[in-house]
């Protein structure tokens, strides 16, 4: 997870050089004698550089741990879904569905309607809410909503909110 103290240390390192180039500036246009002086001796340079590159620094560091920071959860992701489509398969198999079953239940769990599955799926509406009421009657659920909760029950590990 990225440091919000070093980013903000970063912003800051950044500002602080635009503020030191404006006022460099600034004292140069107006014929300020001791920014003259420190001027041909590089201060205003060199504050500006160690600035900038410990900046930079700071940023690379910090874009290595958000690279690494999102490995991380595309690996957490790829495993969530991996168990997610094992539960699935098991949950079909125990049920008895058919491939044309199987592709209507991840629909339904998807969300879509009737009408969008028929187009998914290149079937008339009729046929989608038979294998529709197949599913419900195989899996020993009386809807949509029931049948839901049969994923959300081992997802959650049967959690309630309550």
């Amino acid at each position: 997870m990225p440091s919000i103290k070093r980013l903000t240390f970063s912003f800051f390192a950044s500002l602080f050089c635009a503020c030191v180039m404006l006022f460099e500036d600034i004292g140069e246009a107006m014929g300020v004698a001791w920014i003259d002086e420190w001027d041909d001796i590089h201060v205003w340079e060199v504050l500006i550089m160690l600035s900038l590159f410990g900046a930079i620094l700071i940023l690379g560091s910090e874009v290595l741990k958000m690279r690494r920071y999102q490995s991380t959860l595309e690996d957490k992701v790829s495993r969530a879904s991996t168990a997610f489509e094992d539960l699935l398969s098991a949950y079909f198999e125990k049920w008895g569905f058919s491939d044309a079953e199987r592709d209507v239940a991840r629909l339904l769990i998807k969300g879509c309607s009737t009408a969008e599955m028929a187009e998914i799926r290149d079937a008339k509406e009729g046929t989608i809410k038979a294998q529709t009421n197949s599913i419900y009657r195989k899996s020993g659920y009386s809807g949509k909503a029931q049948f839901l909760s049969a994923f959300l029950e081992d997802l959650t590990d049967g959690g309630s909110v309550a």
